[in-house]
């Protein structure tokens, strides 16, 4: 329950203080003004690193047992947190961003004790570096990899969905060998990058700003080497596979830099982002293919993590040369992604000829109104029993929304959000744990069918709905449906608890349904409030009987 609350609490918190920190930014001026090398087209405010850090810690510094290792990664984050503010809202130089990283990776190897001296059978005899040279050569990895994050901060989500990925197979990792503390950071900074991500996909409302980017370059780094370097069964070399595609990106662009008799500081517009959208992709058609690539490679890293240091090296060398070979052919050719005009004409054609009938949109919507409502209430009926502490939540949640709806209608949709992100992780979790005797096999399978049909619908009122704000399909999806899928799949000898592989999927069916829901009623939410307020009723009812 630890590790669920973790990731719920930092999301919660970060979705909480992002709107503070937009007024904030917005009245102090920490906007990110477009210029040549910039792809956004209005100033945004660079204040969600403020609000990621604050979700992330809050969890940390309540769950964790602090160790000097702990202790070292918190206060080099802070040390990354100050620099990072004073860049976001007032500019620093670039020489004093480099000594605040210098400085936290100081801290990070001479207080805490994390240094990378095993490498494995890379040194011949199975050597390991001496202390003075892994003193040095963690303080390089750890500045170099909180710069690759950094300069990969240059799409809307980019950075933070391959930062989500890695902190996830971190956390799965570190969970999987019991190491709680890694666990938990991990999984902590995965829920605050999920209440960042839904308002920094394209198109973007804010960006992480430096404070976030070296936050998350300094953290992934910091955590990958706790992981394979302290009695670890897993290669020393597979952080490389899993930092691999932003160190890759900034190792060539400085090298392309140099070769031009240039800086490699110096900037421009050759990351690999960049390249992508030169070869005709969409900002999101982008960010989609990098994710993808990050998957392939935590994939790869799960699928050898045991294997031989020589190994991932290797492979990483053919990765690195196929990846930077076809993007020099693309240049070299002036290679275009081609779309399929049949796709168009045909696929395209038939969907505005339904959109313009409005029959699809009007049956899923329809549809998405009345199963969302139903499997509220069942929700509520499923559990055996209902623990106490739930039944007083629900009861608060009822009387928030009542107070809401009768004081400050405005606010209705927001508190709505609060409650419902809480309470359905909750009394699913409850459901799965204690479900009533009475319910038999079919009933289960006509209830886990309802979610099918959820999805189905929710999906459908997204393609043919006529709205140009609310909810919409971005690249984020991508990473929640690899993340569905990767639970349910994994083999019982992986993720030995099935409850939560069941979970998963039946929270994200709920919030898709809901975002959709709402968005689609314009702010006529009534009846859905209404029908929230009862099933928090009858669960305080049923826990207090």
């Amino acid at each position: 329950m630890i590790f669920l609350s973790t990731l719920l609490l930092s999301i919660f918190i970060t979705i909480a203080l992002i709107p503070l920190c937009i007024w904030v930014a917005v009245r102090a001026h920490a906007l990110d003004v477009p210029d040549e090398r910039k792809v956004h087209t209005v100033p945004i405010p660079r204040c969600g690193g403020v609000a990621m850090a604050m979700g992330a810690f809050v969890p940390v510094i309540f769950w964790t047992q602090m160790t000097p290792q702990l202790s070292a990664y918190l206060i080099g984050c802070a040390i990354l947190f100050v620099a990072g503010i004073g860049d976001d809202f007032k500019g620093l130089s670039v020489r004093a961003k480099f000594m605040a990283q210098v400085a936290a990776a100081l801290v990070l190897v001479f207080y805490g004790g994390v240094m990378i001296k095993d490498v494995g059978n890379v040194l011949p005899g199975e050597m390991n570096f001496p202390g003075w040279l892994a003193a040095l050569a963690t303080v390089f990895v750890v500045v170099g990899v909180t710069n690759a994050i950094n300069l990969a901060d240059g799409l809307d989500g980019l950075a933070g969905g391959i930062s989500l990925l890695i902190f996830l197979f971190i956390s799965f990792l570190a969970y999987s060998m019991e190491s709680i503390n890694v666990a938990i950071v991990a999984l902590s900074l995965s829920g605050a990058l999920f209440g960042f991500l839904r308002f920094n996909t394209h198109p973007a409302k804010l960006f992480m700003g430096d404070t976030g980017s070296m936050l998350l370059g300094f953290s992934a780094v910091t955590l990958c080497i706790m992981l394979t370097q302290t009695n670890s069964p897993f290669s020393p070399v597979l952080p490389l596979i899993l930092l691999g595609f932003p160190i890759l990106d900034t190792l060539t662009v400085m090298a392309q830099r140099i070769s031009e008799g240039r800086s490699p500081f110096s900037p421009d517009k050759n990351h690999f982002h960049h390249r992508l959208l030169r070869l005709g992709f969409f900002q999101t058609e982008a960010v989609f293919v990098i994710y993808a690539i990050q998957v392939l490679l935590i994939a790869f890293a799960w699928c050898f993590r045991f294997y031989s240091e020589w190994f991932l090296l290797l492979s990483y060398i053919i990765f690195s040369a196929l990846v930077v070979g076809l993007f020099s052919m693309a240049d070299k050719t002036n290679w275009k992604f081609k779309r399929l005009d049949i796709i168009d004409r045909v696929v395209k054609g038939k969907l505005r000829k339904l959109r313009g009938r409005r029959l699809p949109i009007r049956v899923s919507f329809r549809g998405v109104s009345l199963v969302l409502p139903a499997l509220l209430v069942i929700l509520t009926i499923l559990p055996g029993s209902i623990p106490g502490s739930l039944s007083i939540l629900s009861v608060c949640f009822a009387v928030l929304l009542i107070l809401t709806w009768l004081i400050r209608k405005e606010w209705l949709s927001r508190v709505l959000r609060l409650c419902i992100y809480i309470f359905i992780p909750l009394i699913i979790y409850v459901g799965e744990i204690d479900k009533a005797q009475w319910i038999a096999p079919p009933l289960v399978m006509c209830y886990t069918f309802l979610y099918v049909v959820l999805v189905v619908f929710a999906l459908t009122t997204l393609r043919f709905t006529q709205r140009k704000d609310g909810f919409r399909i971005t690249p984020m999806d991508f990473i929640v449906v690899v993340l569905a899928i990767g639970l349910t799949a994994m083999p019982r000898e992986m993720f030995p608890d099935a409850m939560f592989k069941n979970m998963i999927p039946m929270i994200l069916a709920l919030f898709l349904g809901y975002e959709v829901l709402v968005g689609e009623l314009r702010g006529n939410i009534q009846n859905l409030v209404g029908v929230t307020i009862i099933s928090l009723i009858i669960v305080g009812i049923r826990g207090f009987i």
